[in-house]
């Protein structure tokens, strides 16, 4: 598992302006969520009040969605005036829009040269960017305009194409062009203003959902405020045996060590809830084998006792209800994920390195979706720093001593322990569940050749004692085997190995750097090293459900 050590988490709070650490307790304001709109009309009769109730009908929807993120809306459409400039206008006076800021619009035009700002292709005073786009840029057989409008929103509305349950698009579709940028797409019958989503990957509604659902999270104040002071007592030190003052991080404490916190906290609550629901449903399933074979062989007359397996099973549907509806698995992963890219992004912008996502190898594809949620928060939190804390005039030798220490042999020791800790829980395991099986094998060859059958001086006959660990102790191996399978102990103990001999490299290549260029490109390469290692995390545990076989 990628949990962190209590004294791992050294990562500070940045501030918002000058202000000290001190002063940062209150958990970080809620993420806001910007919502891009393409909005492309294929067809020029429609009918405009049932395509308007339509268009409005998926705001009010998003609006929902996103009822407790502060969210804004920006659309994309031709720069060619067209249906889709009536239908906007429309939309724009529509009382929809009270209470909120009114959205940004940008016009796609296509061309080699800049569009004439008279030509305005609408018919009231609407404000509007222009962004050019040339004809060569965009995918061959497809409407250049109609490509740009897809690659840059989020969320496509489209109204004249009408293609329920086609299993092929036709040549130049928009629909096409969605499912290769990956975009959902939501088209409006131009006749009646019905409507249906095609989600392609990206599933954006979910998307966010998620980010709402992050935004909803309570964190313990108090323990929020105790694990706040432990990360920036943590990094003054680290800074302190660097002999790094101390004023060049306290910028960035007020905007990243606030969200890394909370993410982190709320990381290891859904941690702990989903593993301590998969121990218990597992344990629970043998404890129920082993009430009904009790009762069945030593108390036959008591058949209430039944109603005791009878609550054993129902509390395993319970606790899977529970794990699958407050999504504990999927919460933990993503949340998880998030805190680790927000801790390395907390080093990198202390030398004016973008934390960047590296292209996604293949292999990895199945640990996002275009248009993710993480990708979202990542990139809204980012933007809350303040740019000035972005320093090139950093004296070098202590701030290489503090990336070694505070980041590179921070994170080593980390997966050092982890590694440990994950290959000891293996054995025990594994151990436990050779010696299960291995005396289940004892007791049958017992039973099966009447050793101890003419035993009859005891309270409970021992044929039957040997029949109810012969049937319960199998049910005990497999429970104690599906909890090895599910925390998947032993390959986590071999990609925590491989990491740190990846980390080990990069620390003494730390050492031995000359100068500032050397060490931002090793930087980057503890970035990618951490990025690819929580990729591959994340792939393993998304398939590892609570199950209850």
């Amino acid at each position: 598992m990628q949990a962190d050590t209590e004294n791992g988490n050294i990562r500070k709070p940045p501030a918002e302006t000058t202000r000290s650490a001190a002063d940062s307790i209150s958990p970080p304001a809620r993420l806001a969520a910007s919502i891009e709109v393409g909005l492309i009309v294929t067809e020029h009769h429609f009918t405009a009040g049932a395509v308007l109730e339509a268009i409005k009908n998926v705001f009010l929807r998003l609006d929902t969605i996103l009822a407790d993120t502060p969210h804004s809306y920006r659309f994309f459409l031709p720069h060619q005036a067209g249906p889709e400039h009536i239908i906007l206008e429309a939309l724009l006076a529509d009382r929809v829009w009270e209470g909120s800021a009114p959205p940004e619009i940008v016009l796609i035009h296509c061309g080699e040269n800049e569009p004439d700002d008279n030509l305005c292709p609408f018919e009231g005073n609407i404000d509007h960017g222009i962004k050019t786009i040339h004809e060569e840029d965009a995918t061959p057989g497809y409407n250049p305009v109609h490509d740009a409008i897809i690659d840059c929103c989020t969320l496509a509305l489209l109204v004249g194409e009408w293609e329920p349950g086609a299993a092929l698009y036709g040549p130049g579709s928009v629909f096409d062009l969605a499912r290769n940028h990956g975009r959902t797409i939501i088209a409006v019958n131009p006749t009646n203003g019905s409507q249906y989503e095609r989600s392609h990957d990206d599933m954006i509604f979910d998307s966010y959902a998620q980010l709402n659902q992050y935004n909803t999270e309570e964190v313990n104040l108090t323990r929020y405020t105790a694990t706040y002071r432990r990360y920036t007592t943590s990094l003054r030190e680290e800074a302190k045996k660097a002999t790094l003052n101390d004023d060049i991080l306290e910028p960035i404490y007020g905007s990243l060590l606030p969200y890394f916190t909370r993410t982190r906290l709320l990381a290891k609550k859904y941690q702990r809830l989903h593993a301590m629901t998969g121990i218990c449903v597992s344990l629970l399933a043998a404890l129920a084998v082993a009430t009904i074979t009790f009762q069945t062989l030593f108390l036959p007359e008591m058949a209430w006792l039944v109603w005791v397996e009878v609550f054993e099973i129902s509390l395993i549907i319970f606790l899977m209800y529970a794990s699958r509806h407050g999504d504990f698995h999927r919460r933990w992963i993503d949340y998880n994920f998030l805190a680790e890219r927000l801790r390395a992004a907390f080093f990198l912008c202390i030398i004016c390195i973008q934390c960047e996502k590296p292209d996604t190898p293949p292999h990895m594809s199945m640990a996002h979706r275009p248009n993710d949620w993480i990708v979202m928060a990542f990139e809204e939190i980012i933007a809350s720093r303040p740019i000035y804390c972005c320093r090139l005039d950093i004296p070098y030798v202590p701030i290489k001593k503090f990336f070694r220490s505070a980041w590179i042999t921070n994170r080593l020791s980390f997966y050092e322990q982890a590694g440990k800790s994950a290959r000891r829980a293996y054995t025990m395991l594994t151990y436990a569940g050779v010696t299960i099986f291995s005396v289940t094998l004892i007791l049958a060859v017992f039973h099966a050749t009447g050793i101890g059958h003419w035993e009859t001086e005891y309270p409970f006959r021992v044929p039957m004692l040997m029949a109810f660990f012969t049937i319960t102790l199998p049910a005990v191996g497999s429970a104690i085997a599906a909890l090895r399978l599910q925390r998947e102990y032993q390959r986590n103990a071999e990609r925590y190995a491989h990491t740190v001999r990846h980390i080990t490299a990069i620390r003494n290549q730390i050492q031995h750097a000359k100068n500032m260029e050397f060490l931002c490109e090793f930087l980057e390469e503890m970035n990618e090293v951490t990025l690819r290692e929580q990729q591959d995390w994340r792939i393993i545990f998304r398939f590892r459900q609570v199950e209850a076989v």
